[in-house]
């Protein structure tokens, strides 16, 4: 049974809302918008999806965030310093900030947290963005102590990291709601209790909304946070973020009011969409890869050719052009386009004439055992959303008619599908990953062989050095040399199948004002507001 959970000792935000600079704002600002499935988590530390990420982006705030335009800039840091040599970073945090209940938030939270990112107890499969700084790897290898992390609070306004080798990126992971603060108390208070301290009525955070009510299956709930520096610049009094998996579902509730942006649109009504909203329909590419991941523990994909047959099997065009339709673009690279410093990678088979492709596929899963008489069976795990569930169908029936191999798709919720990830009980799985940073590594680091991220379980040693080689070049030219020489790797090896590079397709209301995502398909709320829907809007 589905049971909501209500904060009722909230004292509601609305009695100290700043109001925007507009005659035609709305009395009610409360935004409904669409965020695809359930959060797995709200704890910033172990959220490694866009369902949790973008709320956390609301509710916490780290030392410095991206601009739309993916530059740095100031925010629970009102400035900060680099020494010559790069390995020292000093951040001067802002005057008298706060948390969410009042108390104060000083450098000492922040070396709290970045240690407890990287301590074993945590399991954050993301604690490697902070590998760079002194003693985080002999850590996370469980050599040392997380206390030994090179991060100390100089007073109570001033943190300092110190970095084991310049790293051009960084600042880049500063931004990702990983290494973004918790309030100790709050989090050793509530260690034994269900849901931690991220519980409607337990979690206290620093960002401009506070969580203000949770109904599993159904939406996340936050409103402004009367103790947030910045809060005279936040117009939106409430937001919910509405948990919707069925794209349909999704637009019926647009359609009737319920939602004033959707997070995506259906397939099979994208031109009609298109058409009849004009103005309120949206169409961004963003750096994004859908994908499918092989596991290389199990048998037969550890063999190459087997791989690589089915990869030249999946026609990509058909895929976007005829499938989708909505300006995805074929991909064959791990790291999608737009990516800054990184040209993609091309496979041997690439331009070839299709018939020559399908034979050269036809030859390789020959050779590695598999004929009429022996047809290979797989299964192919997919998480609950219609688009999937035709890829994986299409995907399935290329590989049946080309190679006769036996593709069996399996409809995974979405949590259950990473667990199968996380546990390795997969064959080959779907999966996309829309970057964190504007930077290869990003992606390529998730294929090293140590990695917490690599679930195919890929292991090259040549592959590795390359990435560690790359990950602190300070030439950029050079940097971005040894990133392609890997990706090309990656390409040739095949641990994935790389389908497209993503576009965002969803409704916004016009209505709402302000609203903008960026290169990574976030969005911040900053100056967001909603105008009367009853009076003229042009």
């Amino acid at each position: 049974m589905k049971k909501y959970i209500a904060l009722s000792t909230l004292i509601t935000s609305f009695a100290y809302a700043a109001s925007p600079n507009d005659p035609l704002a709305a009395k009610i600002q409360e935004l409904n918008i669409g965020n695809l499935d359930d959060p797995k988590t709200l704890d910033p530390a172990n959220c490694n999806e866009v369902n949790c990420g973008r709320i956390l982006l609301q509710l916490f705030e780290g030392l410095v965030k991206n601009t739309l335009s993916g530059e740095i800039e100031p925010a629970a840091a009102e400035s900060w310093k680099i020494s010559p040599d790069g390995k020292i970073y000093t951040f001067h945090l802002r005057k008298n900030l706060k948390w969410s209940d009042g108390s104060d938030l000083t450098a000492h939270d922040f070396v709290y947290s970045f240690k407890r990112l990287v301590h074993p107890a945590t399991a954050s499969e993301l604690a490697n963005f902070l590998e760079s700084v002194e003693n985080a790897q002999d850590i996370l290898d469980g050599k040392k102590n997380p206390d030994s992390l090179a991060v100390k609070a100089i007073d109570n306004v001033t943190f300092e990291v110190k970095l084991a080798k310049p790293t051009p990126h960084f600042l880049q992971y500063l931004t990702l709601n990983q290494t973004f603060p918790v309030q100790r108390k709050n989090v050793e208070k509530f260690a034994n209790e269900t849901d931690h301290f991220t519980a409607v009525g337990r979690l206290v955070s620093n960002g401009p909304y506070v969580l203000s009510g949770r109904k599993v299956g159904d939406k996340v709930s936050a409103e402004k946070n009367k103790n947030y520096w910045n809060k005279d610049n936040y117009y939106l009094d409430k937001v919910n973020f509405y948990s919707i998996t069925d794209a349909n579902s999704e637009y019926r509730m647009y359609e009737s009011g319920q939602l004033d942006v959707t997070a995506i649109i259906p397939l099979d009504l994208y031109k009609n969409i298109q058409k009849k909203y004009g103005k309120e329909f949206m169409n961004t590419p963003y750096l994004s890869s859908y994908y499918y991941l092989f596991n290389l523990k199990k048998f037969p994909f550890d063999n190459v050719k087997v791989r690589q047959a089915l990869s030249i099997a999946v026609d990509r065009d058909v895929i976007t052009k005829s499938l989708l339709g909505q300006g995805q673009r074929a991909l064959y690279d791990f790291v999608p386009y737009g990516i800054f410093g990184y040209t993609q990678a091309k496979t041997y088979w690439q331009d070839w004439p299709r018939a020559k492709q399908l034979a050269e596929a036809k030859k390789l899963l020959k050779e590695a055992g598999y004929s009429e008489k022996n047809p290979l069976t797989m299964h192919i795990s997919y998480n609950t959303l219609e688009s999937h569930r035709k890829i994986a169908t299409a995907i399935s029936s290329m590989w049946k008619k080309e190679l006769g191999v036996n593709a069996i798709p399996q409809n995974e919720e979405w949590k259950s599908l990473l667990d199968k990830r996380k546990s390795g009980d997969f064959e080959i799985i779907r999966l996309g990953f829309r970057a964190d940073i504007n930077d290869p590594v990003n992606y390529l680091v998730q294929m090293r062989s140590n990695d917490p991220q690599n679930h195919a379980h890929f292991k090259n040693k040549e592959y590795d050095a390359l990435l560690d080689k790359a990950s602190y070049a300070s030439n950029l030219k050079m940097r971005k040399e040894l990133f392609e020489k890997a990706g090309k790797i990656l390409v040739d090896e095949v641990p994935l199948i790389p389908m497209y590079s993503y576009v965002s397709t969803n409704l916004m209301r016009p209505y709402v004002i302000g609203l903008k995502y960026n290169a990574m398909n976030n969005y911040y709320l900053k100056g967001v507001y909603l105008r009367d829907k009853n009076k003229n809007l042009n």
